[in-house]
């Protein structure tokens, strides 16, 4: 029988069927440390008892009451996110991309005569015709140009000095992952905040990857420098739930009525689980956690430069972390998924390594085992 999904994707070659923690097994039984989890999605792991909780909790009730009536999880999602800016508003979406385009919408919305968009070479925002337009890389978009809003594209250190009075909107990840895993030097942060600032130019937070304590803070911008606007949320929020969100300062004022909404966004199974996820990051204290492992990984991939000169560069922050290397980053992702560890490319030549908060010190030290191992026969 032919596959009936579409090969968007490609194929690693395996089924996934069950995970535990930081581990998953396949269809043939045989177990991997998981450095991917769901291109990060899986930030606590797999089957962890409290999300599951949460999960099984409301899949008795109401799934989806729909936008216009009062639901309680989402309030109490939507009054937890609130409080990462000052008077927060929020707006509950399934995925990164409708994040952005929640933050697009809002930026012509709140800066309707302003017309200049900028954002960041090797910027990754999103697939979706808003999010490609902030996407950098041509591979993604060229087919699709007939369709894109005009964004221009500029290093992070040139950004400042082109924020201007027609600026409505600035787009940033406080750490670049499918651009090759570059955190923003805070310098260069603090310099683009204050041009925004002073121009009147909203900044907006790409943290779909960065946030949610993954970096070691709630949101990695505190950590680069950047004090954003608008702050865009998805993979994690949820446990690996479809859901994303978008936040903003509740100042600078609200969509206009009737202009933006979404079926499934806040549905109570992702706000519930997303709830739970919120309160166990504080509870376990996992932005310390990320911190200890994503230090502790770093300090063992550097040791490995001594005996792998294929290795030019570690670099990262807290548990998003890549490895820039001289041959093809896809090649060394398949052999390592033969050893038994998964994670993923970040361009042609990073290899990502994205450890959940379930990642323990020894599973670092069998990730990087596994990698040196690797690299011995290249």
């Amino acid at each position: 029988m032919p596959d009936a999904l579409s090969s968007l994707y490609g194929g690693r070659g395996i089924s996934l069927v069950s995970g535990r923690g930081s581990r998953v097994t396949d269809s043939e039984g045989r177990e991997y440390l998981d450095f991917f989890n769901g291109h990060g999605a899986a930030l606590f792991g797999h089957a962890d008892e409290t999300l599951v909780g949460a999960l099984v909790g409301a899949a008795g009730k109401i799934w989806s009451p729909g936008a216009g009536f009062d639901s309680p999880a989402r309030m109490e999602l939507a009054d937890i996110l609130s409080g990462f800016l000052e008077g927060g508003r929020v707006f509950i979406s399934n995925s990164g991309a409708e994040a952005i385009e929640a933050a697009l919408k809002l930026a012509v919305a709140l800066r309707p005569k302003r017309s200049r968009i900028l954002a960041c070479r090797r910027a990754f925002h999103g697939r979706t015709c808003g999010a490609l337009s902030l996407t950098f890389n041509p591979k993604y978009k060229t087919m699709f140009k007939i369709l894109l809003p005009n964004v221009e594209h500029y290093n992070p250190g040139e950004l400042a000095e082109r924020i201007d009075d027609d600026t409505a909107a600035v787009f940033i990840e406080p750490a670049q992952g499918e651009g090759g895993v570059y955190p923003l030097d805070p310098e260069v942060g603090r310099e683009i905040s204050g041009a925004c600032e002073k121009r009147g130019a909203l900044l907006v937070a790409d943290e779909i990857q960065t946030g949610l304590g993954r970096c070691g803070a709630m949101l990695a911008s505190e950590l680069v420098g950047l004090r954003p606007d608008v702050v865009c949320l998805a993979k994690g929020l949820a446990g690996g739930l479809p859901i994303g969100a978008t936040i903003w300062k509740g100042a600078l004022g609200d969509f206009p009525s009737h202009t933006h909404g979404s079926t499934y966004g806040g549905n109570d199974i992702s706000a519930s689980v997303g709830v739970a996820a919120l309160k166990l990051i504080k509870e376990k204290n996992y932005t310390a956690h990320a911190v200890k492992i994503g230090g502790e990984l770093r300090s063992a991939l550097s040791a490995l430069k001594e005996e792998a000169p294929v290795i030019k560069e570690v670099r990262g922050i807290g548990l998003l972390n890549g490895v820039e290397v001289e041959v093809p980053s896809l090649d060394l992702v398949k052999s390592l998924q033969k050893g038994g560890l998964l994670c993923l490319a970040a361009g042609p030549r990073v290899v990502r390594f994205l450890p959940s908060f379930a990642a323990s010190s020894e599973d670092v030290s069998e990730a990087v085992s596994i990698f040196g191992n690797l690299l011995n026969f290249h």
